[in-house]
C-alpha cells in the first residue's frame, strides 16, 4: 500500500503513455513467475516500467520492472507481488531475436504459497 502511494505520481504521468502487451513462455517468466501468460508494461520513465501480468500457475502479479535497454539487449530487474508466487525479484538478461521478439535468461528468488527459494528464469516474449 505506502508503496502504491509513493509511485502514485509517476503511475499518474505513466497513464498518458502507451501500453505494450506481450503473450509470453517459458520456464519461468521473470515478471511473473509462470509458464505461460499475457502481461501489459507502461514506462514511469524511459527505464523504469510498471506492469501486470496474468499466468499460469502463478494467475497474476504485479509489480516493477527496470530495463538496461527496453527494446534492445541488456540487464532487467524486476520486484513483484502476485498469487501464487507471493513476493518475487528477478535479474535477467534480455536478448533481443528480431522484430518484437525476446529471450529472458537468468534467475530470481521467491516466497511462494508452494515453493520459497531462488528459481531458474529462461522465457520466450513476443511484444504487440
Amino acid at each position: 500500500m505506502v508503496l502504491v502511494l509513493l509511485l502514485a505520481p509517476f503511475l499518474c504521468a505513466a497513464e498518458e503513455r502507451t501500453a505494450t502487451a506481450s503473450v509470453h513462455a517459458g520456464f519461468l517468466y521473470p515478471n511473473g513467475v509462470d509458464l505461460a501468460g499475457y502481461t501489459v508494461e507502461k514506462s514511469i520513465s524511459d527505464n523504469v516500467y510498471y506492469f501486470y501480468t496474468f499466468g499460469f500457475p502463478s494467475l497474476a502479479a504485479a509489480g516493477l520492472c527496470y530495463y538496461a535497454d527496453y527494446e534492445g539487449n541488456g540487464l532487467s530487474g524486476t520486484i513483484g507481488v502476485g498469487i501464487g508466487s507471493v513476493l518475487y525479484a528477478s535479474l535477467v538478461y534480455q536478448w533481443k531475436i528480431a522484430g518484437k521478439q525476446y529471450l529472458k535468461t537468468g534467475a530470481g528468488f521467491t516466497t511462494g504459497i508452494v515453493y520459497t527459494g531462488a528459481y531458474p528464469a529462461l522465457s520466450y516474449e513476443h511484444r504487440f
